[in-house]
């Protein structure tokens, strides 16, 4: 079998991703010889390693694990960090228990960081995705909504003369849409009676609906019987079902 030479072989730049790579290979060696491991083989082996020493002593730890206080009565005992350091070894960075901080799994696992990252991103980004769709068919269903109300609006209005319009306006002037579409609409439905073709839109440039519909209620008031007549004649035919 071909061995890559020893010098050749690569090797982790970092001296924490070294240390945990052979401390992690030194375990599960005696592991499969079923070999006794003590009390947090992982954590044990692992400052062995990045040390250089079998005794674990508090400047040592300090230099894996920053938070470590010994002066501190208050802050954990040692044992507990040697405790949380084995299960994030253990667990190849997956579990970064108390009283570990998470800079400490992302300096000796960086990949696995980078993972936990790279997910968080991903989960951040759906999650946004999934708040723009929901706003978007928000955004759809109003619009849908408004567009739905201003037809009937068009389409109830289509069915008064200039006699009978301020009804329609009393009863939509109130319902959330836009003056400046109910004014398009009734300039629009001016222009299908005769007697109204000869009023010019820009007349009422920038005045309020409520100016408007009283110039054409004054208006309706002007007009002769016939042009009521030929009003009402161009209104469109109102089907009713009968039983």
């Amino acid at each position: 079998m071909n061995m890559i030479p020893r010098h050749l072989s690569l090797v982790p730049a970092c001296p924490y991703t070294l240390a945990v790579s052979l401390a992690v290979a030194e375990v599960e060696k005696r592991q499969q010889g079923r070999a006794t491991c003590g009390a947090h083989p992982y954590a044990s082996a692992f400052m062995r390693h990045y040390c250089g020493t079998r005794t674990i002593k508090a400047d040592q730890l300090r230099r894996v694990i920053p938070e470590y206080s010994p002066g501190d009565r208050t802050a954990p005992p040692a044992r507990e960090y040697l405790a949380a350091l084995d299960t994030l070894i253990a667990s190849r960075g997956e579990r970064c228990p108390w009283p570990l901080s998470q800079d400490t799994g992302s300096r000796l696992f960086p990949l696995t960081a980078a993972r936990f990252t790279e997910r968080r991103e991903k989960r951040l980004s759906l999650r946004q995705n999934r708040e723009h769709n929901r706003e978007s068919r928000e955004r759809e269903q109003k619009r849908r909504r408004y567009q739905n109300r201003l037809a009937q609006a068009a389409l109830e209005l289509a069915f008064h003369t200039p006699q009978t319009a301020g009804r329609w306006y009393v009863h939509w002037q109130g319902r959330d849409i836009c003056e400046s579409d109910l004014l398009s609409l009734v300039l629009n439905w001016l222009k299908r009676f005769v007697s109204c073709r000869h009023i010019d839109p820009w007349e009422w440039y920038d005045e309020p609906l409520w100016r408007v519909m009283l110039d054409i209620s004054i208006l309706a008031g002007e007009m002769s019987a016939f042009s009521r007549m030929t009003a009402r004649f161009a209104l469109p035919v109102l089907l009713t079902c009968r039983p």
